[in-house]
């Protein structure tokens, strides 16, 4: 019986962890889509006080959308957003 607490217990952690993930990714997006769909050196701050993360926040975000294909690395170290809304301008 403890044991199976101890799993859901676990399982209801993850679960919270992995949707805030998730809503740190949308802020992130949103944030990068209305300053230009481009977040570079210059704008980064702009863009994290818009979004609401933290720098850690933010990083794992940017790691997110980077390993679903969201975005890009440009050689020059922006990231640029490959979102609808990004792709369409």
């Amino acid at each position: 019986m403890r044991k199976n607490i101890a799993g859901i217990a676990l399982a209801l952690v993850a679960t919270a962890a992995l949707a805030g993930s998730q809503e740190n990714v949308d802020a992130l997006v949103v944030a990068i889509e209305n300053g230009g769909c481009v977040m570079t050196n210059e704008n980064r701050a702009t863009i994290l006080a818009a979004s609401r993360l933290t720098e850690e926040e933010a990083f794992d975000a940017e790691q997110t959308l980077y390993a679903e294909g969201l975005a890009v690395l440009e050689p020059n170290g922006s990231m640029s957003l490959q979102t609808g809304t990004c792709s369409a301008s």
